[in-house]
């Protein structure tokens, strides 16, 4: 789902948590029954892509009308005939990797027949389904098509009461919640490959005996993997924070731990699952060549970036002989395939590395000489970084900018910024402006402690490692953690 800035940058209470949010830029698809909204996501086929009316693209079945009843939501009950399903031809299916959510409303508290609220075909033995029977609460079922392994609920249900409940099974293992707690956890049990024509949502595909008996009103059904940090809660994909840097996001230098840098604080206090993705010595271009593994584990809904500290320059070599496409370097240790260089003024991405030769994907338009300057391009590999996880379905980004050096000497002061500093601030923020994204300004937010003698000027043992080391203290990071918090969330 698209959001302008604006409204991207609010952060997302409870009261205003949707399943269009919980489904993002993920595979699968997400319904609001009382909206009478639908959105199907497929990053592999174009052509199932929707955002609409659920009646054209649901399969329905039985002589009864499609019938949403106020704020409830579709009309499952047992005494109409009355089904519905989703072909899996129709959004991208994976019954490997494959997590429901789901918000409804029971009839009854008890049945003397079992009752669906998602189903993966019935074939030997259930794959994939949740269900309640007589005399007991939910079953969540998953199984290879030969054994199914069976769980029972807890909690005990209770007519026309919204319920929610979110359960799936992947590589990183098998979670169910309800409104009850954590009802399973464990080791993944193995879910059958096949695929099945439809998935039946509030019931079976072709069955409409067997139907919740209730109202649905919300359900999104993601096909890829979820960590499990964030499967633990009924509300499982809120917000998840990415964290991108060099050593001042994560090092092991200094004896801290991974709980003391500002991606954990920033995490602990706004209450969001963070993963830190920080390594000593990154320059930008090399964060640019790794954005992907940002979305490994699973799409954050929030991502920063704080690069350019390690943008060096390197000189070009005199042999072999520079060309317009490729030539030597002296040193190439910050450089990557996929980042981008600056040669004479150009802005070039590099195609290809082996030790210290490059090759550029496009060409320069002049031969360049030995001796000349090689600048990693910071602005370019940041705004790149950022259109790379807004297209991954990101839907607040953030350009950290350098944080002020409060040496005794050397630093900067409230009056003026290092000059070196100052130049990657100035390439930091203008890259957030370019690209419409929050530049987290940590110079003017540490500046304002200074200037209000929380801290004193040149006292670097309360921010920083060493005299004239840039590398922060856990207060240190503690700031930055603050300045971060009060304009991401």
């Amino acid at each position: 789902m698209n959001m302008g800035l604006a409204s991207a940058m609010q952060p997302r209470s409870k009261a205003g948590f949707d399943v269009f949010a919980m489904l993002g830029a993920r595979d699968g698809f997400a319904i609001d029954f009382t909206q009478s909204r639908m959105i199907v996501n497929d990053a592999a086929n174009a052509a199932n892509t929707f955002d609409g009316d659920p009646q054209a693209k649901l399969t329905t079945y039985g002589a009864d009308a499609w019938q949403v009843d106020g704020g409830k939501g579709l009309n499952l009950s047992a005494a109409r005939d009355f089904a519905i399903a989703m072909s899996t031809a129709a959004f991208p299916y994976d019954p490997t990797a494959l997590h429901i959510y789901a918000k409804f409303t029971l009839n009854a508290a008890d049945s003397v027949d079992q009752r669906y609220l998602f189903m993966v075909d019935n074939v030997g033995n259930d794959r994939f389904a949740m269900y309640t029977t007589s005399g007991a609460g939910f079953r969540l079922v998953t199984g290879d098509g030969v054994s199914a392994d069976t769980e029972v609920s807890t909690h005990a249900l209770v007519p026309d009461t919204p319920y929610r409940m979110f359960f799936g099974a992947d590589a990183h293992g098998r979670t169910w919640v309800d409104e009850g707690g954590i009802q399973t956890n464990d080791q993944l049990h193995q879910v059958a490959a096949a695929t099945p024509l439809h998935v039946g949502l509030g019931g079976y595909p072709d069955q409409v005996l067997r139907v919740l008996d209730g109202h649905l009103a919300e359900i999104v059904v993601i096909c890829g993997d979820v960590i499990p940090a964030r499967r633990l809660t009924l509300q499982p994909l809120a917000p998840y924070y990415a964290a991108e840097g060099d050593s001042h996001t994560f090092n092991v230098s200094f004896g801290m731990g991974e709980g003391e840098f500002y991606p954990s604080l920033v995490g602990a206090a706004s209450g969001v699952t963070e993963r830190n993705f920080g390594s000593s010595g990154q320059s930008s271009a090399k964060m640019l060549a790794d954005v992907g593994s940002l979305f490994v584990e699973d799409i954050p809904g929030i991502a920063s970036i704080y690069a350019g500290s390690n943008d060096t320059i390197t000189q070009i070599a005199a042999t072999p002989a520079p060309s317009v496409s490729g030539f030597s370097v002296v040193n190439a240790d910050k450089l990557a395939v996929g980042g981008w260089v600056l040669v004479n003024g150009e802005s070039r991405k590099i195609a290809a590395l082996v030790g210290l030769d490059l090759v550029l994907e496009l060409p320069l338009s002049a031969v360049p000489v030995a001796g000349d300057d090689l600048a990693i391009d910071t602005f370019t590999n940041i705004t790149q970084w950022i259109q790379a996880v807004k297209a991954a379905g990101v839907e607040r980004v953030a350009v950290i900018g350098s944080h002020y050096l409060n040496f005794a000497s050397g630093g900067d002061t409230v009056d003026v910024e290092q000059s070196l500093r100052a130049s990657v601030r100035q390439t930091q923020k203008a890259a957030a402006l370019a690209e419409g994204v929050t530049y987290v300004d940590t110079y003017d937010y540490m500046r304002t402690l200074v200037l209000s003698g929380a801290v004193a000027q040149g006292d670097w043992a309360i921010w920083h490692q060493g005299a004239t080391n840039t590398h922060l203290t856990a207060a240190g990071e503690q700031v930055l953690a603050d300045a971060i918090s009060a304009v991401m969330f």
